[in-house]
């Protein structure tokens, strides 16, 4: 038997702004039942509701920067940064 919590999630709805109960669709994806607008569920000390346009387009331009990074830091193509070492003649002799 499963124990259940006499506690009621109430969130401020991003887009509505009113207090309401936010119903899971999917593993991480919402809805308001007030304004029925869908949001993705961020976790990082409290709870943030992001549209789901928005979060969509903050995962592609993470995964897209992520792959310029690893773009730039690849010796084989040539846009990596490289160094050579110089040494100057000893001035003391």
């Amino acid at each position: 038997m499963t124990k259940k919590s006499n506690v009621v999630d109430v969130s401020l709805c991003p887009s509505c702004g009113r207090l309401t109960t936010m119903k899971k669709i999917q593993k991480d994806n919402y809805f308001c039942r007030l304004c029925n607008q869908k949001f993705k569920q961020y976790t990082n000390g409290r709870l943030l509701y992001i549209p789901l346009a928005v979060a969509d387009a903050m995962e592609r331009t993470k995964e897209q920067l992520k792959f310029e990074f690893e773009q730039e830091m690849d010796p084989d193509n040539g846009m990596g940064l490289s160094f050579e070492l110089e040494f100057e003649d000893d001035l003391d002799k």
